[in-house]
């Protein structure tokens, strides 16, 4: 049997130089059953509508959800069994897809996903279902496979191996619905090793929502890699970064790049580590440059705590700083949050089109100022953090504190790709203001509650009433 698994994006953003990892999972885990399983990244119109597998899974994200849908209907026209899944789904957001496709998943554990190809291999799970099955690993059995290693090949040349080094995230954040939110659950360190040995490049991803928090851990790991001489891209935040200890460890292993979630100047987080947040990220910068790290900072423009103001503070904390590059982005509330279920619950959700939770539409009221501040205040940042003569003076600055390695070329790299997505994401905005203001907008109606069926994960070979 031939399965094609797809995760569709709408723009290219940074995020498609990072490989989706649990797609390569799932076709891991499909593989050790002899089935035939590819991955495919690309946009709806590259969608193979020919192709020749007998079921098509795709990943699925709220900007993307419209797309999978229409998908799914030609597929299931042609008999395919379709399966979609992915963030978008976990929460009630389900139910909408039950008529779309054939399986929908929350989560899936490798029982579940081995029991339902095997399913759809023998017919007993077969296309064009009046109901689609439902899956969720309520238990929370879903783990990597010791053999993920075997995936890599699927990786493009300029695609950056990803190796997961736990599943989870300890923190609780209002604006996002990660993967067991609140849990965190480690990895062995002898099967990170051995997938860090198989990646043939020396750049890889070490996938972890909070990279450091358990600091034994870490050093153990940090001393373990330092052979094989990678260099390493993690993702973390202040309150880790302030152990000398352990960026001792960091640097020992082979980390060169380290982003961090900073979200707003306008309010400290737990994460941050303490109230004094520019002072933490002054500290953190200036170790981690003495021991030849890079460090990213990551914000969300428009969060509740945000005024007209936040925007030039980001410009000028930005300008006056040793970091090496900001990304930043529109706050987007997406369902299966709670930050959308306050904000819904509030009345300031004004725009329910999936299509448009992109990053290029404001989708909400927010709270300390109008829409249009918020979207002037945005397109100025973002000039200003890529106008040709800030870039270059950050250049001078990154290579002056980190030489002229790889890494820190890289590092202007993505700023330069900064001045590009300002342009794009301006306009898009600028159209999203005038539609606004208009009222050209859809109102997008939610989907009643239906009934459905449950691939159990206490079951994983008994497909169950509900």
């Amino acid at each position: 049997m031939k399965v094609d698994i797809y995760h569709l994006y709408n723009h290219f953003e940074y995020s498609n130089c990072v490989y989706p990892i649990v797609l390569d999972v799932l076709k891991v885990w499909g593989q050790s059953l002899g089935f035939d399983v590819r991955v495919v990244v690309c946009k709806e119109v590259d969608v193979d509508l020919e192709t020749g597998a007998d079921v098509v899974a795709i990943s699925v994200y709220t900007q993307t959800a419209p797309a999978a849908y229409r998908i799914s209907e030609r597929l299931r026209q042609a008999g395919k069994v379709v399966i979609l899944g992915g963030p978008h789904f976990r929460g009630p957001n389900y139910r909408e897809a039950l008529s779309h496709c054939d399986v929908v998943v929350n989560t899936i554990c490798e029982d579940q996903w081995k029991d339902l190809l095997q399913g759809i291999s023998v017919g007993r799970i077969e296309p064009r279902r009046p109901q689609a099955l439902y899956i969720n690993d309520d238990q929370n059995r879903f783990r990597y496979p010791d053999n993920f290693y075997e995936a890599f090949d699927s990786q493009r040349w300029y695609q950056i191996p990803s190796v997961p080094t736990s599943i989870g995230c300890p923190y609780d954040c209002e604006f996002c619905s990660a993967y067991l939110q609140g849990k965190y659950i480690l990895r062995n360190l002898d099967t990170i090793f051995n997938e860090m040995a198989h990646i043939k490049g020396k750049t890889v991803f070490l996938c972890d929502a909070t990279f450091g928090l358990r600091k034994d851990f870490t050093i153990e790991l940090m001393n373990k890699l330092a052979p094989l001489e990678k260099k390493i891209l993690v993702e973390t935040t202040l309150a880790r970064l302030k152990d000398d200890e352990l960026l001792d460890a960091m640097a020992l292993g082979g980390i060169k790049w380290i982003s961090v979630g900073i979200e707003t100047l306008s309010v400290p987080m737990g994460k941050h580590g303490g109230q004094n947040l520019e002072d933490n990220l002054k500290r953190v910068i200036d170790n981690a440059h003495e021991r030849g790290m890079l460090v990213q900072g990551n914000f969300i423009c428009g969060l509740d705590s945000d005024g007209p103001d936040s925007f030039d503070r980001i410009y000028e904390y930005y300008r006056g700083s040793d970091l090496d590059l900001v990304l930043m982005d529109l706050l987007t509330p997406y369902p299966n949050t709670g930050q959308y279920d306050r904000i819904n619950r509030e009345g300031r959700i004004i725009d329910r089109d999936w299509e448009h939770y992109d990053y290029r539409h404001v989708v909400y009221r927010p709270e300390r100022m109008t829409v249009d501040q918020l979207i002037d205040g945005f397109i100025r940042l973002y000039r200003g953090i890529s106008d040709a003569r800030f870039v270059w003076n950050k250049a001078r600055q990154i290579y002056g504190n980190n030489g002229f390695t790889a890494e820190a070329t890289m590092m202007i790299s993505y700023n330069l790709f900064n001045g590009f997505d300002a342009r794009r994401k301006e306009k898009a905005l600028r159209r999203n203001q005038l539609d606004l203001a208009t009222g050209l907008l859809p109102h997008i109606s939610q989907p009643e509650p239906a009934v459905h069926l449950e691939l159990a994960a206490t079951d994983a070979g008994a497909i169950q009433s509900r």
